[in-house]
């Protein structure tokens, strides 16, 4: 892992083979159980974990929370009802129990889930925490005015009705049978603090969006400088039935301007745990201390807004994928081989749907001119033209201050330009917050203020959580749906029925068949390009006891709360 690209690769896929075996064989999809995780007792009471990343929050609301680093702070501030273990199951948190159809929680008929919630739950503030604040944020949740990232699995044609049956029982119906509920749970709000807040403002109050001072999580804010840092105290309140209270007297978030100033601050000892890095970032960490290199259903992409009319054309699609050599780009920009990060599907190992049968299209000039060809563009000359009129310049957005990014984005301008589609590079670069932000924030990717977008989705262990949100027409982001997450506004009925499919199909293994029928179809469609892998790249002082990395959406904080300092400082 630390002696260069080939032990990398060979770790990667032992690794991924691992993680595979721990999350289910394929077919099984998430496991749900009572396990506890191998949590270590504290060898040490007090002191202080500083955890960073190179990117500052938006948000560290569940409401409101659209990036990596956003949800990095979210498990250190709000609990839930169940938590994702870093083997893929499902613990409960909030809960008594894990809801399942063997313990009664699931109807028979899969239409109801009753989430049996602990009896000492309270906020940070001392005030209980009852099934009315899961009510109240649903509420908050699906009222429009909200503006809230999103509301897939709680929308009125999947969530029939919520209700409070006593202070410590909340009852979903569903419309029909909802196979993925347990990736779509709600969360509490403290309708006590935040209730005479009106819905439309709550986005823009501090002291709900980023500062909160009444959690259900760990710890609570004590201190928030903007850009720079976040610090939080024990929540002397807190109570989980698989997580544990603090033995922390302080955590810390603090950002970083670049990466380099990221890895220059870990060494310089400025921060305990450091995260967020990609495969161009490998030979920067190469030797240092504490350096974890791990699986993660996470990949980098580029998505077509299919708003552009051009790009409407499944033969341009199919061009401009070919047009793009994904292995020079592997080899020149991560400085790695095709075989070991290269990725062809929408769940790549090691996700329970992974098939390794599917394939994206390969590099080609030659086929990429005869598809623009067969959708009526002559590329003998540059740009490609049709009817006299040549082929649109296409604005590739991406992040900013990633400099991989940058390199990726130069080289698919370059091949584009080679195949006589134009690319536009300027100005088109952003911050997490800009381009991430959900419509109601004028995001850039849920207006469709762009053509073509680079950026990593990083994936949970339900196929339905990863990607109902992204490609169901209903999830199409507008005035009337503000929430909706699917930027690049795909509307196939065959890609709809297939969601739909999955999300009422109960049985495991046909819920399998019917995700790989899907990825095959987003695949061959070229509803998105998959670029390279992304593993779970962090560096983690020997300091911090209870550190596990975690391959899945939930994130390597998801146990923040249970992180000690082995030793005290001398």
């Amino acid at each position: 892992m630390k002696h260069g690209r080939v032990a990398l690769g060979a770790t990667l896929l032992m690794l991924l083979a691992t993680i595979m075996a721990a999350c289910g064989n394929p077919g099984t999809g998430p496991v749900v159980g009572q396990q506890q995780y191998n949590y270590q007792t504290p060898t040490h009471n007090g002191g202080t974990v500083v955890f960073s990343d190179w990117q500052f929050p938006d948000s560290t609301n569940p409401w409101f929370a659209t990036s990596v680093v956003d949800f990095e702070l979210i498990p250190a501030l709000y609990g839930g009802p169940v938590t994702i273990g870093s083997d893929g199951n499902f613990l409960p948190d909030e809960v008594t129990e894990v809801p399942t159809l063997a313990n009664g929680d699931v109807s028979k008929d899969g239409l109801t889930v009753t989430l049996k919630l602990r009896h000492d739950l309270k906020w940070s503030d001392g005030q209980e925490l009852t099934a009315d604040d899961f009510v109240y944020w649903l509420n908050v949740l699906l009222d429009p005015n909200t503006a809230a990232a999103s509301t897939a699995g709680f929308d009125p044609d999947t969530l029939a009705s919520y209700v409070a049956q006593d202070k410590y029982t909340l009852v979903l119906k569903y419309v029909k049978p909802f196979a993925p509920y347990l990736s779509y749970l709600p969360f509490a709000a403290p309708k006590h603090a935040w209730g005479s807040i009106a819905d439309k403002d709550l986005a823009n109050t501090e002291e709900v969006n980023l500062t909160t001072k009444v959690t259900s999580g760990p710890f609570v804010v004590q201190d928030f400088a903007s850009q720079q840092s976040v610090t939080m105290i024990p929540n002397p309140n807190f109570t989980s039935t698989t997580l544990h209270k603090t033995v922390l007297d302080k955590l810390v978030f603090k950002g970083f301007s670049s990466k380099d100033a990221l890895i220059a601050g870990y060494q310089a000892g400025e921060t305990d745990h450091a995260q967020d890095f990609s495969n161009a970032d490998i030979q920067k960490v190469t030797g240092l201390p504490g350096l974890h290199i791990a699986p993660a259903i996470s990949y980098e992409h580029i998505d077509f807004n299919l708003q552009n009319a051009a790009l409407q054309d499944i033969n341009v699609r199919k061009a401009i994928e070919e047009a793009i050599d994904r292995c020079q780009i592997i080899q020149a920009v991560l400085n790695q081989t095709c075989d070991k990060v290269g990725v062809d599907t929408i769940l790549p190992a090691p996700s329970p749907y992974y098939d390794s049968t599917i394939k994206a299209l390969p590099f080609s000039l030659t086929q990429a001119k005869a598809d623009m060809q067969a959708a009526g563009w002559d590329c003998s000359a540059n740009p490609c033209t049709k009817a006299g009129k040549p082929f649109p310049t296409l604005n590739l957005v991406t992040t900013s201050g990633n400099t991989q990014r940058a390199n990726v984005t130069e080289i698919v301008k370059q091949d584009l330009g080679n195949l006589g589609v134009p690319v536009n590079l300027d100005g088109q670069y952003y911050g997490n917050g800009p381009l991430f932000a959900g419509y109601g924030q004028n995001g850039i990717l849920a207006r469709g203020n762009y053509d073509l977008a680079l950026f990593a989705y990083t994936f949970g262990v339900d196929a339905d959580g990863a990607l109902y949100p992204s490609f169901d027409s209903t999830q199409i982001p507008s005035d009337a749906n503000p929430a909706g997450g699917n930027y690049e506004r795909v509307n196939d009925p065959q890609v709809d029925q297939l969601l739909e499919q999955g999300r009422t199909t109960l049985d495991p293994a046909k819920r399998h068949d019917i995700y790989v029928t899907l990825q095959k179809l987003l695949i061959q469609d070229v509803y998105t390009i998959p670029m390279y892998l992304r593993p779970n790249i962090t560096l983690t002082s020997d300091n911090v006891g209870n550190y596990i990395d975690n391959p899945t959406s939930a994130g390597n904080t998801w146990n923040v709360g249970d992180w000690f300092v082995k030793r005290a400082a001398q």
